[in-house]
């Protein structure tokens, strides 16, 4: 795995120096969700017969096909309503849930006591992570998030194409995905490397080598990447209003300066033991050059929710797990202890 992390390095370069196409079309929300899962679009699926495009959702042309595509995601994934689909595609599709949870190991601030995991679960979490960490380096806090946002998207995409859910229902699904995107990528290119990333992490831990899957999704963002590639041709949406993606799966409140949510800026930030009787993470967020008698005005810090700052500052998340009284500053390379 170690040389196959060097390989999607040098692949990340070249993705991030390709040059910016000036005649590329600006989409809408809607297509721009369909360009979001460009990879699972490019794989054939019975009962589609043609690539299914980025402009409007694909439906099967007649009962023959509904039913070929029907069956192939009953047989492949247990999909046969919104409900199985749903859980299929938090189930399957996961490594960027997991790949934050080895963030935590990896920051010293681990979500779970490592010891409480039985000796079998133990040796599958070691390997994961072992596997997750050569690419570490490469993608960093932007994790594997968008691979599994591209297949939960093929996948609800090949539903609605044989009318297992609804065109409002593919919508209404996928638009955590959308927002979730929108927060930690700011290109094609960007997204892409974590796809690629993702897409290994997932091979890889059941496989030993993962050359050839390397090797066919290379070939596909190459694709779509390309001169004549969807991802080339179509701007990357940028929402006139910002979209929240909802990040953290226990909300809890923290306090922040109002500097720091007004320039969307954090540099500075501790945990101390939380207030009782609310919901507070005891967490507490700078900008980190404020003064003293700023900081000591009560009417300068304002309390929400952990989501709001993980949408401001994804980076932190590594980090909610830390104990009490522990406390980080930004530094160039990133956060370091204080």
């Amino acid at each position: 795995m170690e040389q196959i992390a060097k390989e999607v390095e040098k692949l990340k370069a070249q993705y991030e120096s390709l040059p910016v196409n000036e005649n590329a079309k600006e989409v809408s929300r809607e297509e721009f969700t369909l360009l979001l899962g460009g990879i699972s679009a490019c794989r054939k699926v019975p009962g589609i017969h043609e690539h299914m495009g980025y402009e409007r959702l694909y439906h099967c042309d007649n009962e023959e096909d509904v039913r070929q595509a029907r069956g192939h995601l009953e047989r492949l994934y247990g999909v046969g309503d919104r409900e199985s689909l749903e859980k299929q595609c938090y189930m399957m599709f996961s490594g960027g849930n997991e790949y934050e949870q080895f963030m935590t190991f990896w920051k010293n601030a681990p979500m779970f006591e490592i010891e409480r995991l039985n000796p079998n679960g133990l040796a599958g979490f070691m390997h994961c992570k072992e596997t997750a960490e050569h690419f570490y380096p490469i993608v960093k806090e932007k994790g594997f998030y968008a691979w599994d946002i591209n297949e939960r998207i093929g996948l609800c995409r090949n539903a609605a194409a044989c009318g297992i859910i609804s065109e409002e229902e593919f919508w209404e699904i996928t638009d955590p995905w959308v927002r979730q995107a929108q927060v930690f990528y700011h290109s094609y290119g960007e997204y892409a490397v974590s796809c690629l990333s993702g897409a290994l992490y997932d091979m890889g831990k059941s496989e030993s080598d993962v050359s050839t899957f390397l090797e066919i999704n290379r070939n596909i963002i190459g694709h779509l990447l390309g001169e004549d590639g969807a991802w080339n041709r179509n701007k990357w949406y940028v929402p006139k209003e910002r979209e929240w993606a909802p990040l953290v799966r226990e909300n809890l409140g923290c306090v922040i300066t109002k500097r720091a949510i007004e320039e969307e800026r954090i540099g500075y930030m501790y945990r101390e033991e939380p207030m009782k009787d609310v919901p507070d993470s005891g967490w507490r967020f700078f900008v980190g050059d404020e003064s003293d008698e700023y900081v000591n005005d009560p009417g300068n810090s304002t309390v929400c929710g952990l989501d709001t700052v993980c949408n401001i500052a994804p980076d932190i998340m590594a980090f909610l797990y830390a104990t009490w009284g522990r406390e980080f500053g930004r530094q160039e390379n990133g956060w370091e202890e204080e």
